[in-house]
């Protein structure tokens, strides 16, 4: 008779204690990847690439295979100076002047938006400053015009179709 109760309840925990693990995982690679991206390492090349994969296989996800996707965001807020001649759409917001995406870029997009300029060989969005679409959406950034963050979102799919965990670091 206590079997009828005991079963579920175990079976929710152990679905708790997996969702938990993947959140770390997630957290870890996300802070991880974020703090290579910060300190200057160039994603778009290969090996740069090739070493977040194995970041991300250490923490026993392997990007490659489908089941997760880190995006790489250089954000900043535009300043009168960043507009030059023409009309500044983007002035004082958020917007995104660089974009790399390592893994499954179908499985989720970015938090931050999708700019249309985006050049997929270097990463650079170009006409930020006055393309609407550079906008990273409704971030909260404790930044003053012309500084910069970086934005690493990490998206890890689950057994269910649909479902995943998401965590993104700033630095």
């Amino acid at each position: 008779m206590g079997a009828i109760f005991v079963a579920p309840l175990l079976i929710g925990v152990l679905l708790v204690r997996n969702s938990a693990d993947r959140n770390a995982i997630a957290n870890e690679v996300s802070r991880d990847i974020a703090s290579m991206y910060s300190q200057g390492v160039d994603f778009s090349k290969t090996e740069n690439q090739n070493i977040a994969l194995r970041v991300a296989e250490g923490s026993g996800l392997r990007l490659d295979q489908g089941r997760g996707v880190v995006i790489l965001s250089k954000l900043r807020i535009v300043k009168e100076s960043d507009c030059g001649e023409g009309p500044c759409a983007n002035l004082g917001r958020p917007v995104v002047v660089e974009r790399f995406v390592i893994g499954s870029r179908e499985l989720r997009g970015s938090s931050f938006g999708v700019p249309s300029g985006l050049d997929p060989t270097t990463g650079k969005v170009a006409n930020w400053a006055t393309d609407p679409s550079a906008r990273a959406g409704e971030v909260a950034l404790n930044l003053k015009p012309g500084e910069f963050t970086y934005a690493a979102e990490c998206y890890l799919a689950t057994a269910d179709a649909g479902s995943g965990v998401y965590t993104r670091a700033l630095f």
